[in-house]
């Protein structure tokens, strides 16, 4: 490995942290253990586009990203065994074997780990078959899997139904969805708890950030939502 790309790597791995966002069933933030694993930047709180597109650009850069993950979720789960955590795994990373051996290290913790698929269109290495076939291997290392994002990027509708055997949940993000009006909302929330509901699968809707847009699903009957509405459950790992 290249020790300028090496220390460039680490550099950047230092600015960033996990955050870790509930998902709350019915309504109840009183008794929460399960959480999605978002990667942030510590000067903004905000995803680190940049430098998570240089970290995973290669094998050799994806493992530092995965070794320094590896450490910082095994530091929480020693200490929080109760709890459940997705983790956001992207397209392009599917192409690389440290990926794997980084799930095949958090084996001893494959009952508090299941596994979100991102959106995002691979550069290379990565196509819709290989995706199919990425999904199967990670379900045959015995971790549950997740489709994030639906209908945006990678996972649409058609790569749902693909893999709708290989799966245990849909992700719907109502965050990029501001522009319909609530009529067009609601619709489009019934639709995929139509598909979920069909599959015998559990749909969680992310992006709620009010209460009036958590009452509004919850009366579509969606039990389990996430978003900024409980940001002060929110975890940090520094």
């Amino acid at each position: 490995m290249n020790i300028k790309n090496n220390e460039c790597s680490k550099s950047l791995l230092n600015n960033l942290f996990f955050c870790l966002q509930p998902i709350i069933r019915n309504g109840d933030d009183s008794n929460i253990n399960e959480y999605e694993l978002l990667l942030r930047r510590k000067k903004d709180q905000k995803f680190p586009e940049v430098e998570f597109e240089y970290l995973s650009q290669n094998n050799n850069r994806n493992e530092l990203l995965m070794a320094w993950s590896y450490r910082e979720i095994q530091k929480f789960l020693e200490l929080n065994t109760q709890c459940l955590l997705w983790i956001n795994i992207n397209p392009q990373q599917l192409s690389f074997n440290s990926t794997y051996l980084f799930l095949k290290s958090l084996k001893k913790f494959r009952k508090n780990i299941k596994i979100e698929i991102t959106e995002q269109i691979p550069d290379k290495g990565v196509d819709k078959s290989t995706s199919l076939s990425c999904i199967r291997k990670i379900r045959e290392m015995e971790y549950e899997v997740a489709i994030d994002d639906i209908g945006m990027g990678l996972n649409t509708l058609s790569f749902v139904l693909e893999n709708i055997t290989q799966i245990s949940r849909l992700k719907l993000s109502l965050v990029s969805l501001r522009l319909l009006n609530q009529e067009e909302l609601i619709l489009l929330i019934k639709f995929w708890k139509l598909v979920a509901n069909e599959a015998k699968l559990e749909l969680v809707v992310e992006g709620i950030d009010s209460e009036e847009l958590r009452v509004l699903v919850s009366n579509i009957g969606i039990t389990m939502q996430q978003g900024f509405l409980w940001e002060n459950e929110f975890k940090y790992l520094y």
